[in-house]
């Protein structure tokens, strides 16, 4: 490999590592800041390589984190919006589906010789990659981090699915890493949750102390 294409594989790296870790925080601006950091990344991987849909994609994630964090930081919903970035993905997939059909023949025509299965295997990771960012789109407009990490189980879910198909080793290698990140950082918040003691378990202890 030359440097130019260790450099841009090197990038690539640091925005799977700020996706992976965005998890690991509690806090909605917190999970915002390193998605939209990790997206940037890709948009200047893209950049370099040339990949001008997946750049656009990763620009429009990185605008509509901003503005759900905005609206979440001022106290404003974010339905509106959830609506607005959902069409424009829904749209943007669309564009990305035919400017890359031949990939996605391409990828199918690994699986099965069956003109008729390459078709529908075609078509089946071009709705499974579109739901994907569709639901990562709803993901990011809730305020709670809880919901936020679960709804992006099945988005990760989907991009497993899409990469197997599309033998990509390393993207499922990332993808079963987020998933493991947020099965890890459920986990984590959940026993801190519980070793918390309530208002009502202090006052008891209180009590008994007295006594």
């Amino acid at each position: 490999m030359t440097p130019f294409e260790i450099l841009v594989q090197a990038i690539g790296f640091v925005g799977i590592a700020l996706n992976i870790l965005s998890v690991q925080f509690n806090k909605h601006w917190q999970i915002m800041l390193l998605k939209t950091l990790g997206s940037m990344t890709f948009v200047l991987q893209y950049i370099l390589l040339g990949a001008w849909v997946g750049m656009v994609m990763d620009l429009i994630g990185s605008i509509r984190n901003v503005i759900f964090t905005l609206n979440v930081k001022n106290g404003r919903s974010n339905k509106s919006w959830i609506i607005a970035f959902s069409i424009i993905t829904f749209i943007a997939g669309l564009v990305t589906i035919i400017t890359t059909w031949d990939k996605s023949i391409g990828y199918a025509s690994n699986w099965s010789k069956d003109p008729s299965i390459i078709l529908i295997i075609a078509v089946s990771i071009s709705i499974i990659s579109i739901v994907a960012k569709l639901l990562t789109t709803i993901a990011y407009g809730f305020k709670d981090p809880h919901r936020i990490r679960m709804v992006n189980i099945p988005s990760n879910a989907c991009w497993v699915v899409y990469n197997l198909v599309a033998f990509s080793i390393a993207g499922v290698i990332n993808d079963l890493m987020c998933l493991g990140s947020i099965v890890i950082a459920e986990i984590r918040f959940r026993k801190k949750k519980t070793a918390v003691p309530t208002l009502e378990t202090a006052e008891v202890q209180t009590q008994d102390n007295d006594k």
